[in-house]
């Protein structure tokens, strides 16, 4: 299994609110770019859509706001090289090209751990049907079972198709779920909204350190955090 490369690029001088129809703006001027710089990304083999397309199944260009500043992740080679080709047009094109910026780079590798660690989902948005579900839902016990297979599905999904971790039919995967929080709906890229849920829980394989999980990830919906 090679590493999976990760990169974020914080823009700290480019204020944004945490607003998702200026967020989905910001990512939408991030594609014109591409589109209009279609020769170039080609040529390296990465499509002009890369930064949102509704057949992609797991959004690897992912914006978000932190602390008010602009946050863009990549997740993948190719999404990692469209993210610094889009970042050298986009210092090209401003005044200042030396703004407070942070670059944090990272190398995944999933590994199937004796232990289990903690982790806490921000916002995680589940899809319409299942939210119907817990909500017909009549005890505390069977919403954390189905949140747990909701997460166990997105984790597996994540490990084999985007960090190409080979998961034999003897590795066994184990997600509990803790707590929750239910903060309701909250809108997406199209302007609809699904059910969001902070979500405490365990499993026993490690995660990177800038992971999103559920729905609406290019919209910074389901960030992963480290618990200790």
């Amino acid at each position: 299994m090679k590493p999976l490369p990760i990169l974020t690029i914080n823009l700290l001088d480019v204020k944004i609110p945490a607003n998702s129809s200026l967020m989905t703006a910001f990512l939408n001027g991030m594609r014109d770019v591409a589109v209009e710089n279609q020769v170039l990304f080609e040529s390296e083999g990465i499509p002009a859509d890369i930064f949102h397309n509704d057949k992609i199944a797991y959004s690897g260009i992912q914006f978000t706001n932190i602390r008010g500043s602009a946050s863009i992740t990549a997740v993948g080679p190719k999404e990692v090289r469209a993210l610094e080709l889009w970042y050298e047009i986009f210092r090209k094109s401003i005044r200042n090209p030396e703004q407070n910026t942070l670059i944090i780079k990272e190398q995944f590798i999933g590994q199937i751990t004796k232990e289990y660690l903690n982790y806490k989902t921000d916002s995680l948005l589940l899809k319409s049907e299942i939210g119907h579900e817990i909500e017909n839902l009549q005890n505390q016990f069977a919403i954390h079972d189905r949140l747990e297979k909701y997460l166990y599905g997105n984790i597996k999904a994540f490990l084999v198709r985007v960090a190409g971790m080979e998961i034999g039919e003897h590795d066994y995967i184990s997600v509990k779920v803790h707590k929750y929080k239910n903060h309701g709906l909250k809108s997406t890229f199209h302007g609809g909204k699904l059910p969001a849920f902070d979500i405490y829980f365990s499993t026993n394989v490690t995660l990177p350190h800038t992971l999103r999980l559920g729905q609406a990830v290019s919209l910074g919906y389901g960030n992963v955090v480290h618990i200790e």
